[in-house]
């Protein structure tokens, strides 16, 4: 970002300063043309070949080479171990909104007393695996790619074990070209991009989120397939917080259930189409939101950090007070709400097709079975209230769910008389008891039944997040709320969900 002619005269004063030593270079091709301002500044007005010419003329004190072929002629200097960090702004982004706003104050305060030049290599912020306390969604794709490398060693080590006897087993036959598909889905899984945020998109963006599920979901497909994994329900600590989840599979459907977070449902993968369509990110402050970055004054192209950028209608920024799963159940009297699904949920019971859990607040006992049907998940609910229950109470449970597009015609909501709505639709519908989601691109509707005439309220999830240019309100997916009145006077109430995938 700057001038040609004052890069080239701070390598000539490293030059003079340390003689033959090497300067490394490396930088963001984005740089280059595609963030804004560079493609005019770089190719238009002549920086990068103004920036090869001053290298060739002053190729008699300014040699390039690889760094390879520089460590084949130098021995090192010495030894040195580098912190475990990254760049400065990096260790800034990693911490949560309160921790940078602080971290500001502290930057400032240095600044003002002429001390910041000095204090700048010592004072690092955070480092990159703070986004994933940051960010539980990033978390889980973390560990979620993590479990899937587990599998894939496992599978190796059975695959290398049955090698060495005389036949071969299954595994060691069909392990070829499927084993090598796999591990080039896994390695794709672990690109960087989606796991994190900072100056722009990053974890932000859903289809970022969407690459590493496809790929993950793929190849889990391929592993199972090799392993012959049929319907499972298993308890796992998946996101590594000391307790345990709950894994459901069968042959279309991959279900992760939380029950430290409700008994929520925080993964439903579609196995045909690689879509997981419980993708949603929740709404979280940003330090971003509370503040702007000036515009460098300079004659040059302003840097990606230094672009002058004016949030949105602050009406559009919102923030969610817990983690955007799927079957997350409310009690809501007089319109106040209980949100049972910031509760944990114990484990009753698991079988061969099933898992059970329970949680007792506010006067109420809630049981609820998750379970695997024909394509589909059933959750079948049984409420108990200690006392009967007077008017105005209401009971609900909330989806939200991805089909990676607010307003797309091949993505829509089906009625039951036929209508479609886009995904970004606002609106409450009464007295409904099916609602089908449709993504003709991946050829599936899902349809969420209920064996009661229910209320229904929708709406599309909105982050307002920091991009290359200035600000996106971005599409994370659709809040879907059902909810029925508890008659007065009921002690016991038993209400049945259906999720069912079809062609």
């Amino acid at each position: 970002f700057k001038a040609p002619e004052d890069v080239i005269g701070h390598l000539l004063w490293l030059g003079e300063k340390f003689p033959d030593a090497a300067v490394t270079y490396g930088d963001d091709g984005e740089k280059f043309g595609l963030w804004p301002g560079t493609f005019e500044w770089v190719v238009q007005k002549g920086w990068l070949k103004k920036f090869f010419r001053l290298l060739s003329e002053n190729s008699e004190k300014i040699k390039t080479a690889t760094i390879s072929d520089f460590l084949s002629e130098r021995k090192p200097s010495g030894t040195v171990y580098l912190p475990t960090c990254s760049y400065h702004e990096m260790g800034e982004w990693a911490m949560p909104a309160h921790a940078i706003q602080k971290f500001d104050g502290i930057k400032q305060f240095l600044a003002n007393n002429n001390k910041w030049d000095d204090a700048k290599a010592f004072v690092r912020g955070g480092y990159w695996d703070n986004f994933l306390t940051k960010y539980p969604e990033a978390n889980y794709m973390h560990k979620r790619m993590l479990y899937v490398s587990e599998k894939l060693s496992s599978l190796r080590a059975q695959a290398k074990q049955s090698s060495g006897h005389n036949c071969a087993g299954e595994i060691a036959s069909a392990s070829g070209l499927a084993m090598t598909e796999a591990v080039r889905h896994l390695y794709r899984s672990q690109c960087n991009c989606a796991y994190w945020h900072g100056l722009f998109g990053g974890l932000y963006l859903n289809y970022l989120r969407h690459a590493i599920y496809k790929n993950l979901i793929e190849a889990e497909n391929i592993l199972d397939n090799i392993g012959k994994v049929g319907t499972t329900i298993n308890k796992i600590d998946i996101d590594c917080d000391a307790s345990d989840e709950v894994i459901m599979k069968n042959s279309d459907l991959i279900a992760v259930i939380k029950p430290n977070a409700g008994a929520g449902l925080i993964e439903l993968s579609h196995r045909r189409s690689c879509l997981n369509l419980q993708n949603v990110l929740a709404r979280r402050e940003e330090a971003y939101h509370k503040k702007r970055n000036k515009e460098a004054k300079t004659s040059e192209v302003a840097s990606i950090h230094d672009i002058q950028k004016n949030l949105p209608d602050a009406n559009l920024i919102e923030y969610d007070s817990y983690i955007r799963y799927s079957f997350m159940d409310h009690i809501i009297n007089n319109g106040q709400t209980t949100y049972l699904c910031r509760l944990p949920y114990n484990i009753n019971s698991i079988t061969k097709d099933s898992a059970q859990f329970s949680v007792t607040a506010d006067g109420l006992s809630l049981a609820k079975t998750l379970s695997f049907e024909a394509f589909g998940i059933r959750a079948h609910y049984e409420l108990k209230w200690e006392t009967p229950q007077a008017a105005h109470q209401r009971f609900g449970t909330e989806f939200n769910l991805s089909l990676l597009a607010g307003h797309d015609e091949k993505r829509y909501y089906l009625l039951p008389n036929g209508q479609k709505h886009l995904m970004d639709v606002k609106d409450a519908l009464k007295n409904i008891g099916r609602l089908s989601l449709v993504d003709e691109y991946s050829n599936f509707k899902l349809e969420i039944s209920s064996d009661r005439i229910m209320n229904v309220e929708r709406y599309p999830v909105y982050t307002v997040s920091q991009s290359e240019s200035g600000f996106d309100l971005l599409y994370q997916g659709s809040c879907i709320i059902w909810s029925l009145p508890v008659p007065e006077g009921v002690k016991e109430l038993e209400l049945n969900f259906t999720l069912k995938f079809t062609n």
